[in-house]
């Protein structure tokens, strides 16, 4: 589901910065394809839920994520606290 909205939002920026432009549809061997593949992604994360709990599932993994990447988040987190003048970090 994640990754579909995901695709979902992709798609939506697409179609507003491309949407003057007229594009043929896909074809329909692709459409179907895209269905197949996302339907086995929702029945590979149904057999997930049996090993792992899903809630604690979607609460460790932006926690996962930030500790992964956690420079980058770091560096972005003071690139933001500088650009405040009053507070005086530097």
């Amino acid at each position: 589901m994640i990754l579909q909205a995901v695709f979902d939002l992709i798609r939506n920026v697409i179609k507003v910065v491309f949407g003057w432009i007229n594009l043929p549809a896909m074809p329909e061997a692709v459409t179907s394809v895209i269905d197949e593949l996302f339907a086995l992604l929702r029945g590979s994360v149904g057999m997930l839920g049996v090993f792992v709990d899903l809630s604690m599932l979607k609460i460790l993994l932006p926690v996962l994520l930030i500790v992964i990447n956690f420079e980058h988040v770091w560096k972005f987190t003071m690139f933001i606290l500088r650009k405040i003048p009053f507070l005086g970090i530097e």
